[in-house]
């Protein structure tokens, strides 16, 4: 190693990334927060990973956060924005329903157990007595044992265990509830929530005092947190991923990237009084096709991964260690078509930031930091360039602390110290090394890929995947459509507002859990988040949201009882059960209980059945009561079966208005089928009595033989969704062949 001198050449600048980022968990329409992560996070990890630097003022580093989890911290904070969570803990212990207390119990132990309640003798007593693992079933059993004052407890518990241990030592009131430990009031309760709140608020002042200081810089991302490469072009994966299974419709939308990027840009300058010139686009994804549009937002660097550089480069990731310090702990202009230079790339040390992230947690802290140190001071080895090298340490700034004790305070604060006190080591932003030691070699072609493998494989190219890239797709065309034949409501609020919604779709966090790279207990909620975005797109605009987008990708909607057909069936179409054999041979969706919130307790029908012969689609619905008896008003209710395939088909069946009581009259139903060119024609066999009963001839659909069809239904009762079956799929099945008989045919 060179002997210790004054120059610059003798040292390490260490450049730490904290990477600060949510989904985006607010729903436009509701202006519900669907999961309360945002806000439990900036009392764990956002406020204090800034204001730790007090205690280290020699400490330099880049914080980068996302414009999206910003704004979700701003609604906390001036009480624009709830969750479920949230008013679970404000209900008064002693009012809680049976349901909420089931809820609360299922619910309010999400946290990492080891670190989070088994340190905390309250709040692990309770788990204990709630069980580790048990069903939605046991716990109407189990909520009785609880008392209100128990149920106070795990209020207060589930969000104070989410405070970081820096406000034990600096917040009077946060270092009072963890001493008592139980026994808290309603009023001590409302108080911790209410300084949740503040820390919202002071998260950002806190930032911005550090960066107007000079002791940080902040870097941003595209402002819903894209993959930008994929939405310049879904194509850009194939780069990386050559053959591999793509979106149907291919998504090229560089003027969305171009958005996402100076929404980003202007909303920091709002918020903090000035621009950034850092970026960490979305999972250190780039591609040459959003160079450009940083530049344009006077992005002056940006970083990613070094796997992105050594294919850049041509180099094996696992080739020469001397090569490797030689070219990633430098920035590297990114390539200039006009061979103008304009955007600095650095690529981050995969290897020391996975090591922070993955498993240091496991190590006693004073040993994690001396490992890291010296693998940090190798680096100088045979170090022949003639200034010092940039090590950029770049990784997620909350998510890993949850699994360090007292969640990493002590392995951070023992790290910070050391690289105070370390001669050949220097913390330093990324933008001030660039501007100290700018880059001297460019790229002549820049890898298309993420800091996860080099690839976009976590957000594209499975079915899950590509299938949330087409119904994105489908709402981009829509609104683009929408926008310019009407140029006269550009300023509309609404028309803003399905913007909004679709950009918050094209975020990354809802592909990151389809496909099965990723799972998380709550698949389903992300999920349905994800469609509840897209479904804004069209709903602002007074816009009835296609059908599909009521279909879980995810797949894991509760399983019924569900059977298809296996034979031909014949079915005397008179509203009654003619005789058992009727529709044996037919398929059954059975409606065993309501699912999902849409639904109301009580379910309008018990069952589909549907089944065919080789010309018509048989339809028998059954309904908890009689469909014709008198007590029902069934002029309120319409029922829609939306095809999906052939698509854009519908049957709307609805009945005449009631006649007075003493008319003992059925009342009168009716089909109409809505092709896809929007022509109506009315369907002759049909009948209500005690079921419904219908035929469509497969010639209206105009599905031929072996070609799919697929619909689902859906009960409206006074213009209001109540009820759609299957809740969260579709009834699938292809129209028969002459042999289908043959192909079910068992001895």
């Amino acid at each position: 190693m060179k002997p210790l001198g004054d120059s610059n050449t003798h040292k390490i600048y260490l450049a730490f990334l904290w990477h600060q980022h949510q989904p985006y968990y607010k729903d436009l329409k509701t202006g519900q927060a669907i999961l309360p992560w945002a806000r439990l996070h900036a009392t764990k990890d956002y406020y204090d990973m800034a204001a730790i630097l007090e205690e280290f003022p020699k400490i330099r580093l880049t914080i980068n956060l996302v414009p999206s989890l910003l704004a979700q911290l701003e609604d906390y904070a001036q009480n624009r924005c709830t969750d479920p969570w949230l008013e679970k803990t404000l209900l008064p212990a002693k009012t809680l329903s049976p349901k909420d207390q089931c809820w609360i119990l299922e619910n309010f132990f999400f946290c990492n157990w080891d670190t989070k309640i088994f340190p905390n003798p309250r709040y692990s007593q309770l788990f204990e007595k709630r069980g580790k693992y048990v069903s939605k079933n046991e716990l109407e059993r189990i909520r009785t044992y609880f008392s209100p004052q128990d149920f106070l407890d795990l209020q207060v518990w589930f969000n104070l265990a989410w405070m970081d241990p820096l406000w034990q030592e600096k917040e009077p009131l946060i270092s009072h509830l963890y001493k008592k430990g139980r026994d808290f009031s309603e009023g001590e309760k409302i108080m911790l929530i209410e300084k949740q709140k503040e820390i919202c608020k002071l998260t950002i002042d806190k930032h911005k005092e550090l960066w107007e200081k000079g002791q940080i810089e902040l870097s941003t991302t595209p402002y819903y947190h894209p993959i930008l490469p994929l939405l310049c072009d879904t194509d850009s994966a194939q780069m990386a991923m050559p053959g591999s299974m793509q979106p149907r419709k291919r998504f090229q939308h560089p003027e969305d990237a171009q958005q996402q990027i100076e929404k980003a840009v202007n909303y920091f300058e709002k918020i903090f009084g000035k621009k950034p010139i850092g970026m960490w686009p979305s999972e250190g994804s780039v591609s040459e096709e959003m160079i450009p549009l940083l530049e344009n937002a006077g992005i002056e660097w940006a970083a990613t991964d070094e796997a992105i550089l050594f294919n850049s480069l041509k180099l094996p990731r696992g080739g020469s260690p001397n090569l490797k310090k030689e070219m990633a702990y430098q920035p590297f202009w990114a390539p200039q078509k006009l061979g103008e230079k304009k955007l600095q790339l650095v690529f981050r040390d995969h290897g020391l930031s996975d090591a922070i992230g993955f498993v240091y947690a496991r190590t006693e802290p004073k040993k994690a930091v001396d490992d890291f140190l010296h693998r940090l001071v190798k680096i100088l080895d045979n170090w022949h360039e003639d200034r010092p090298p940039l090590v950029p340490i770049i990784l997620d700034g909350e998510n890993c602390w949850e699994h360090y004790m007292n969640d990493g305070l002590d392995f951070l604060r023992i790290l910070y110290q050391s690289l105070s006190d370390h001669p050949q080591i220097e913390t330093t932003t990324i933008g001030n090394y660039i501007n100290k030691f700018p880059a001297k070699q460019s790229l002549e072609k820049l890898w298309a890929g993420s800091w996860i493998n080099a690839d976009f494989s976590i957000w594209i190219g499975q079915h899950e995947d590509n299938r949330a890239w087409e119904l994105v797709s489908e709402a981009r065309d829509f609104l683009g459509e929408y926008a310019r034949q009407h140029p006269e409501k550009s300023n509309d609020p609404n028309l803003i507002s399905a913007w909004e919604s679709l950009y918050i779709a094209e975020g990354s966090d809802w592909c990151w859990w389809y496909g099965d790279q990723n799972s998380t207990a709550h698949d389903e909620v992300f999920d349905q988040l994800f469609r509840n975005h897209l479904k804004n797109v069209y709903s602002f605009l007074n816009v009835d949201p296609p059908e599909k987008l009521n279909i879980a990708i995810k797949g894991k909607e509760q399983k019924r009882q569900y059977l298809p057909p296996v034979d031909f069936i014949y079915p005397k179409i008179d509203g009654l059960i003619t005789n058992y054999y009727e529709w044996r041979s037919g398929g059954i969706y059975q409606i065993l209980t309501s699912g999902g919130a849409m639904h109301q307790a009580e379910n309008f029908l018990n069952a589909i059945y549907y089944g065919f012969d080789l010309e018509n689609l048989y339809l028998r619905l059954d309904s908890k009561i009689p469909f014709n008896k008198n007590e029902l008003d069934l002029s309120e209710i319409k029922i829609k079966i939306s095809f999906l395939d052939p698509p854009n088909q519908e049957l709307q069946i609805e009945w005449s208005p009631k006649e007075i009581e003493h008319n003992l009259q059925p009342q009168q139903v009716k089909a109409i089928f809505l092709n896809a060119k929007g022509e109506t024609t009315q369907i002759s066999n049909i009948a209500a009595k005690k079921i419904v009963e219908l035929s469509i001839p497969f010639s209206y659909l105009g599905a031929k033989p072996d070609e799919p069809i697929e619909f689902s239904l859906t009960i409206i009762k006074n213009g209001l969704q109540i009820e759609r079956w299957p809740h969260q799929s579709t009834i699938l099945f292809r129209r028969p062949t002459e042999t289908f008989h043959l192909e079910h045919w068992t001895v």
